[in-house]
């Protein structure tokens, strides 16, 4: 007998939240490969139920989503007449505008040419890369790619006809921060075979790509430039470069690299392709499609200095046409090569979300910590700034004799830094400790801490207990009782909350408060490792009892999908109220259906305070 077949039930493997079973087969050769053979819910101890441990085809089907009813659509999307086709798995899923994002990738891969696709943050980018994955390397997201993806040896050994289609290989380079989200995505949505670049097992996974035991490589930045000889040995299929606006500097490191790399087709991801000046986006263009723009002098002289001039508010009716010309010419040029969609654009294909502005009014004590600090004599110095001098000079008296206080501080300073210290009051009291400042604002906050401190002695022994436990009643923040009313209704609904801070200090006191609640939670901040945060966000989408994620809003990590989650909260909303719904996106695909976004604002008590002069 040349092999044998048996049940391994300590081994277990998951396609999305089913736990599967695997099972080793044993050659003459004493070789062994574990193939996927039952559900592991449906093992028992009886002989009769053994006998027909087997899957059908719709219980191995990829994706599959616990909590989303199937959709109907059973057709593949046809890509081209070669038998590329996304999947009917994926395809079901899918919106008309990703679809149109896997043909646009797949057109310049088969002419060979790049291309850069820069759809909003949330659009779902990393999706209609999959989606295009699945149709050039031919998946089925069924048993059929686990069959094809066995060994040769065990395909022999089982009669099974063995693939003619010549073996491709993609390369995807992404910050690390997203790196093992990738894994993650593609584990999801198909039966790929991917090697991660990256850790103490490079030299080995090395090895292994070059042995030809993967479809996909996931690699970094970094790890790109270390081992970049090694991987131009490779006839690469496509590379895609997610954040692929990262390549905005000709000079820089990361940029020489990637342009480095020998392949004809570069395919680019980015939400935000032109940041600081037009040169970025030469940069990025000049990398996937070589050429397309010209030299950089070229580019400058035809296209980024007629657009910078006509953009001027002093610019001549000459110069603004110019600069309309060029923008014109550069949009035609572009044609083809950028395929960009905003919410916006296609905001009749996305589901719709509730956004609610909740007021928070300050506690009583919130109130009298606010006042002393409003009482202090720079504050006052501050709000009577534009105020005629006293000496009857007639100007202003931050222009005049009081253009700096007792410490020698400049009216700008002080107004930076009280407006800075009244909002974390509003926040949470808690938060005037000093911490991850500047010496120079540490200077100002311990003077204010001391003021206000010398009056709340009662207050202080907390703060430097480190007492969050107390920190954390809502008497402390009006934010917190608003908090704790909603949390305990959506804990009813079994909603699934994202909570989002800015302050990491108030990150530590929210988590205090959920361990005091005894809620279920997991945090994700900017101290949270690659690999951790994958864990994380597979933990709060498929935990039912993990009800609430704790997110600082600049933790930096773009595209983590909580797809789990329906409700977002954020606490302390920024001053820049874009900052707020890019961090939303970066952790939530909009086509995902969120029920309510709640911006917890301050009260009308303290928008009404003299202050706002400022």
């Amino acid at each position: 007998m040349l092999f044998s077949l048996h049940v391994l039930l300590t081994d277990q493997w998951h396609v999305g939240d089913r736990c599967l079973c695997s099972a080793a087969v044993s050659t003459g050769k004493n070789q062994e490969e574990k193939i996927l053979t039952t559900k592991f819910s449906q093992i028992k101890t009886n002989e009769t139920t053994k006998k027909n441990l087997i899957f059908d085809d719709e219980d191995l089907e990829k994706p599959y989503f616990r909590d989303r009813s199937l959709p109907s659509l059973t057709v593949a999307f046809e890509l081209s007449n070669n038998g590329e086709e996304i999947p009917y798995t994926i395809n079901r899923y899918l919106r008309d505008y990703q679809r149109e994002g896997a043909q646009f990738f797949h057109g310049h891969y088969v002419r060979k040419s790049g291309c850069i696709l820069g759809d909003d943050m949330g659009l779902g980018k990393t999706v209609q890369v999959i989606s295009f994955l699945a149709a050039v390397l031919k998946k089925k997201g069924t048993r059929a790619d686990i069959e094809n993806n066995m060994p040769d040896f065990l395909l022999r050994t089982m009669r099974k006809k063995m693939s003619s289609v010549p073996k491709k290989i993609f390369l995807i380079v992404a910050p690390l921060s997203v790196l093992y989200n990738w894994k993650e995505e593609l584990d999801v949505w198909g039966y790929f075979k991917v090697i991660v670049l990256h850790g103490n097992r490079k030299e080995h996974e090395l090895n292994r790509i070059k042995q030809g035991k993967c479809e996909i490589v996931l690699t970094n930045y970094e790890a790109l430039r270390l081992y970049l000889n090694e991987l131009n040995s490779l006839q690469w299929s496509a590379v895609i470069a997610d954040e692929v606006h990262r390549i905005k500097n000709p000079k820089s490191q990361i940029t020489q690299t990637m342009k480095a790399l020998t392949c004809k087709v570069r395919l680019g991801l980015t939400g935000t392709i032109l940041q600081n000046n037009m040169k970025e986006l030469w940069c990025v263009m000049d990398w996937a499609v070589p050429g397309l723009l010209g030299s950089e002098a070229h580019f400058k002289t035809e296209f980024s200095d007629p657009v910078e001039l006509g953009q001027r508010h002093t610019a001549t009716r000459r110069e603004l046409a110019t600069g309309r010309k060029a923008m014109t010419k550069l949009a035609q040029k572009l044609s083809g090569y950028f395929l960009r969609r905003t919410k916006a654009l296609i905001s009749d294909q996305l589901p719709k979300k509730e956004d609610r502005m909740v007021y928070c009014y300050l506690t009583e004590f919130q109130r009298m910590v606010y006042k002393t600090v409003l009482e202090t004599e720079d504050v006052q110095l501050v709000l009577r700034a534009c105020d005629a001098c006293s000496c009857n000079s007639g100007h202003k008296r931050k222009n005049c004799c009081y253009k700096t206080n007792a410490h020698g501080e400049t009216m700008n300073a002080l107004y930076f830094s009280y407006l800075t210290v009244l909002r974390k009051i509003a926040n949470h009291a808690a938060l005037l400790q000093t911490e991850n400042t500047s010496k120079r604002q540490e200077a100002y906050i311990t003077r204010i801490c001391n003021h206000v401190f010398s009056k709340f002695p009662d207050f202080v022994d907390l703060s430097k207990n480190a007492a969050f436990e107390t920190l954390s009643d809502p008497k402390y923040s009006g934010k917190m009782k608003v908090l704790q009313k909603l949390l305990n209704h959506f804990r009813k609904n079994k909603d699934k909350v994202l909570l989002f801070s800015f302050s990491t200090k108030l990150l530590d006191v929210l988590e205090q408060y959920c361990m005091a609640s005894g809620l279920d939670y997991r945090r994700l901040d900017g101290n949270t490792k690659a690999e951790d945060r994958v864990k994380i966000v597979k933990e709060f989408n498929s935990m039912e009892e993990v009800n609430i994620c704790l997110v600082s809003t600049m933790a930096g990590g773009l595209g983590l999908n909580f797809v789990g989650a329906n409700i977002v909260i954020l606490f302390d909303p920024t001053w820049n109220p874009a900052n707020d719904l890019q961090a939303i996106d970066r952790y939530i695909l909009i086509v995902k259906l969120l029920k309510s976004v709640f911006f917890l604002w301050l009260g009308r008590e303290v928008n009404q305070i003299q202050l706002c002069k400022l």
